[in-house]
């Protein structure tokens, strides 16, 4: 069965470059001057807003949320776990990975 929530990745693409147009738009920018400012080729924005370009590089996402002014937002795309992993590993050490029956269990 299908999750009725799951989204798929050209779903996902589609949802950043529309949203890369917006900002871009907001920012009173043409593609041409985001691509001057972002050093993004012009082709590889107009593709990726147009949905004909679903592999534009990290880099390159990162260049265009920076010239529209909203890098800083990537840090909440993926927030720091509320717990240090290190201190997840240790945890998890203490966990015991299967529970010892005691010979009074195994009378029951």
């Amino acid at each position: 069965m299908v999750d009725p929530n799951y989204i798929t990745n050209a779903e996902i693409m589609a949802t950043l470059a529309k949203r890369v147009k917006e900002y871009r738009l907001a920012a009173r920018m043409s593609q041409r001057e985001l691509a001057q400012q972002s050093g993004v080729s012009y082709t590889t924005i107009s593709h990726f807003e147009q949905g004909r370009n679903t592999n534009l590089t990290l880099s390159n996402f990162i260049s265009l949320l920076r010239c529209v002014g909203m890098e800083k937002q990537l840090v909440d795309l993926l927030p720091e776990l509320p717990v240090p992993p290190m201190a997840l590993r240790k945890i998890n050490k203490l966990i015991p990975k299967r529970i010892k029956k005691s010979h009074h269990d195994r009378e029951s």
